[in-house]
């Protein structure tokens, strides 16, 4: 995909060319580094969001994000920040589905039109099996791509391995339990610390050992998961201004950061840490104590399912949920956790009230994010060591319990007898469930052997030849040839993601909005899509995917076709602009 932008750009005569590659845990923490802003690169990278159409336009745009995912140059628009707010969170979008899409479909326009991002395609996830691999679903977001598969009753979705016959045609009366699933991944996990990493590998081996207080099903609707229930107890229509009597001041930085140890979990809107010494802040202490006052957005109650176990035998209660909330602070995912999170309290032993800053119209789903860890482990290791190459042993209440793990090789999970599914059975445990009788009270598979393979032919090398039995992320050529072959199946959904260029803003002469704009119209989506991708993408003409355009915009028809033409390859259009810029700088030189 960049080869062909890149030999676009330099067929115009205005540009020369150049691409740096990298093995994947590196280009990230390169890219991450909040210097990276100021070096002039365009940086392409892909996005996995939500359900949540939020998640597809402020992490990328959103000031707070500089350094953190995934706002990679620098981007910091304060109309753009209020209006990515505005989308989110207050009273009147969080009662108003109609008033909340309205909003996206000015930020999609907003984006198109300033051109601070290239989106390009649309991708599809895919997994590829061999034919004694059954029941397999793909999840619309990697993360997931194996514990969904796996076990995801919200879906009646259940995989199973049977040599004896070919998957395709089978159903659950065909079910066997055991064996061993042995899967390839593409690159090694950075971190078995959920709230301490960001890559996709990370996340979906930490998907197989941890959960949260709920979960979703394909269609991001919300069940009770850990918890065996919540409500919503409590909307205030206040701002973020509320809590001023709350906050203190705090020094900044140089580079225009606040200077404090502690997680800020809210700034005073008023003060920009960038023009000035001094900002206020809402520290964590400070924001348990408003909350306790009564000074909060949305107040949500969640009631803990009693006798759920951990892998080290201890019973999860409330202080392993506040504990967590604690946990994420100041950590790679803090920005996507605490702008929206105000507090999590203990209020007895299986009770936890988690706060939002504001009214929320996602809270019912961002609130809960968080993966919920054993805060005994918590207490005794340093933040971001959760790792067995740091001497840690992951600790979570999954199905799947910690096996081994050598470094750029392999990772073994076995089944954790003590799942609390399992041990209660699904019906008990979901008064929500209502699938067939035959469905298997936790996953059947025994254990996940998962291959860490860089290479995409020697990965799909090592499905032909039998040594693994599933991988995704395969190239789209080879999804053909898997495609055609009756002995393999290609999974695939269309993702929630989507990959993109970023533009240097800060740096001449990309701060220039004529010369976004015309490297927009150089890039051949459909070119790369047909012939790049072979056909396995979308082009993104604008940038929500489908699996969020329900809260996202009013009318995706009517909005495709207002934004795709500032999106579409025109080269006369490009570079006219290039004339109209060489020009004037001939002029000023």
């Amino acid at each position: 995909m960049v080869e062909v932008i890149a030999e676009s750009l330099q067929q115009t005569g205005y540009f020369e060319t150049e691409v740096e590659t990298y093995e994947w845990n590196a280009y990230l923490d390169r890219v991450i580094n909040p210097a990276y802003q100021d070096d002039g690169y365009l940086p392409a990278i892909g996005l996995s969001g939500t359900f949540n159409p939020h998640s597809f336009c402020n992490p990328i745009h959103n000031s707070a994000n500089v350094g953190a995912c995934c706002n990679l140059t620098g981007i910091a628009d304060p109309e753009l920040d209020e209006l990515l707010d505005s989308a989110r969170y207050g009273i009147e979008v969080a009662e108003d589905s109609r008033l909340r899409a309205e909003t996206y479909d000015e930020i999609w326009r907003t984006l198109a039109e300033e051109r601070y991002t290239s989106f390009v395609h649309f991708g599809v996830e895919t997994a590829v099996s061999n034919a004694d691999v059954h029941g397999f679903a793909m999840w619309p977001f990697p993360e997931g791509v194996f514990s969904y598969g796996l076990f995801s009753p919200q879906d009646e979705q259940v995989a199973w391995i049977d040599g004896e016959r070919p998957a395709g045609d089978t159903d659950l009366s065909d079910l066997t339990t055991g064996g061993t699933l042995t899967a390839a991944v593409s690159t090694n996990p950075d971190s078995f610390d959920p709230p301490h990493s960001s890559d996709t590998t990370s996340t979906i081996v930490q998907n197989l050992l941890f959960e949260a207080l709920v979960a979703n099903d394909a269609e991001g609707n919300v069940y009770p998961w850990l918890a065996e229930r919540y409500e919503l107890r409590d909307v205030r229509d206040v701002d973020r201004t509320v809590y001023e009597e709350y906050m203190r001041s705090a020094g900044t930085t140089a580079e225009g950061a606040v200077d404090v140890d502690e997680q800020v979990i809210v700034r005073h809107p008023e003060d920009d840490p960038a023009a000035g010494d001094e900002v206020r802040v809402l520290l964590p202490e400070d924001a348990r104590e408003a909350a306790a006052d009564g000074t909060y957005g949305m107040w949500f109650r969640y009631e803990l399912r009693e006798g759920v176990e951990f892998h080290d035998g201890n019973e999860l209660t409330a202080e392993d949920v506040v504990a967590s909330y604690e946990y994420y602070e100041n950590s790679a995912t803090a920005p996507q956790t605490f702008d929206s999170v105000l507090a999590a309290v203990a209020v007895d032993e299986y009770v936890v009230d988690v706060y939002a800053q504001v009214p929320d119209a996602e809270a019912e789903r961002e609130l809960p994010g968080v993966s919920v860890l054993s805060a005994d482990q918590i207490a005794e290791v340093e933040k971001g060591s959760i790792d067995p190459r740091e001497g840690v042993t992951p600790v979570g209440t999954g199905p799947y319990e910690f096996g081994e793990f050598v470094d750029e090789e392999y990772l073994e999970v076995s089944k954790f007898d003590g799942y609390w599914v399992e041990t209660r059975g699904v019906d008990a445990a979901f008064e929500w469930f209502d699938g067939p009788d035959s469905f298997p009270d936790g996953p059947v598979i025994d254990a996940i052997e998962v291959e860490v393979v860089p290479d995409d032919a020697t990965r799909t090398g090592a499905l032909r030849s039998g040594e693994i039995d599933l991988t995704y992320d395969v190239s789209s050529a080879t999804l053909e040839d898997f495609d055609d072959d009756d002995g393999y199946l290609v999974h695939a959904v269309e993702a929630g993601g989507y990959d993109y260029l970023q533009y240097p803003l800060n740096v001449e002469p990309w701060d220039d909005p004529r010369l976004r704009e015309a490297v927009n119209h150089l890039i051949p989506r459909r070119r790369i899509v047909d012939n790049v991708l072979n056909g396995w993408a979308e082009p993104a003409w604008t940038p929500i995917p489908r699996i969020a355009r329900g809260a996202g915009t009013t009318d995706y028809g009517a909005l495709e076709d207002a934004v795709r033409p500032l999106n579409e390859y025109d080269v006369e259009r490009a570079e006219a602009l290039l004339d109209e810029m060489a020009a004037e700088y001939d002029e000023s030189s």
